[in-house]
């Protein structure tokens, strides 16, 4: 079935209770993956290590087919509809 648009979050950095308690208190009611291993540091690592990329969120926006539409870093509304617009939604 068609699900539209789906958001998934992924946090790398904060300890489960302390994510838990701040998407409970912020109302956040998509599915978030909590990874604090050594690898999803790692792989985090490699972004935060590129100049003036180290803002939070990283967002992605990709496509039914798999494939990447687009993707930033930080918050940026602009660059999040038109995305989404790219996708006709």
């Amino acid at each position: 079935h068609d699900q539209g648009l789906v958001i998934l979050g992924v946090n790398v950095a904060d300890d489960r209770k302390i994510a838990l308690d701040y998407l409970k208190a912020n109302h956040v009611t998509f599915p978030i993956i909590l990874d604090s291993s050594p690898a999803a540091w790692k792989a985090m690592n490699q972004y935060l290590a590129l100049p003036d990329l180290g803002a939070d969120p990283m967002t992605y926006v990709i496509g039914r087919d798999g494939k990447l539409v687009d993707g930033w870093f930080g918050y940026d509304s602009d660059r999040s509809q038109a995305a989404v617009k790219k996708l006709g939604l």
